[in-house]
């Protein structure tokens, strides 16, 4: 029989895993300053700009939007028992609910420095590789999550370069954000387009001109 003995066996458990993830992601920040300045002079001057347009095909508002950060492998790895599917299946019939999407990554380590670290609670709450979240109103210098996300960011199904990924050496950050379950449908035409965009051999270090297509195809400010 599963005892409180077994439980807070496998709860020391995950708490270590954490903690042994985000340890040695750490010890890759100390070269970061220069790797940032070599990204920022291959990408055009508004690429913070193009990340917060880009964003905003998913409902993103810089004032409100929460986005969170989970370490490339661990995202959304909880399983949840059978009253917590039943009470969520509820709550989307009755209120809509959202939708958690990845809407791109990072392999820039600094950003464990800039989440906002999430309250301690019992490790079999959150996957063990969610490090925190980035929120204006939560923010120490009140900055929206648009401005704090890594300039080699890269949108969802588009190739990521592999010299940055050589460069960072880190497994990676996948940047998530909550949508309405309305949007899903449109939200999987989006990511269907940007599927599409990315079979034709684009390069995200030059201008996201592929932003104004799929605004063309009318999914901006679908929301």
């Amino acid at each position: 029989m599963y005892n409180d003995h077994d439980n807070d066996k496998t709860n020391n458990q995950i708490r270590l895993g954490k903690m042994n993830i985000q340890r040695s992601l750490q010890s890759s920040i100390s070269d970061i300053p220069q790797q940032q300045q070599l990204v920022s002079i291959q990408v055009p001057q508004n690429r913070r700009n193009e990340i917060k347009e880009y964003l905003k095909l998913f409902g993103y508002k810089s004032e409100k939007t929460i986005i969170q950060v989970h370490i490339v492998g661990f995202f959304n790895k909880r399983r949840l028992n059978q009253r917590e599917l039943e009470q969520k299946s509820k709550a989307v019939r009755r209120y809509g609910g959202t939708s958690f999407i990845i809407v791109g990554r990072t392999y820039d380590p600094s950003i464990i420095e800039k989440v906002i670290k999430p309250k301690a609670k019992d490790p079999l709450e959150s996957s063990p590789g969610y490090i925190g979240y980035l929120w204006k109103d939560k923010d120490l210098d009140n900055k929206s999550p648009h401005e704090l996300i890594p300039l080699d960011f890269t949108p969802i199904h588009l190739p990521y370069p592999d010299d940055w990924k050589k460069m960072f050496g880190t497994r990676g950050f996948l940047i998530a954000m909550h949508v309405p379950t309305s949007f899903v449908k449109d939200k999987n035409k989006i990511t269907r387009a940007l599927y599409h965009i990315a079979k034709t051999g684009i390069n995200i270090k030059k201008e996201w001109s592929f932003l104004n297509d799929i605004k063309n195809l009318g999914y901006n400010n679908i929301i």
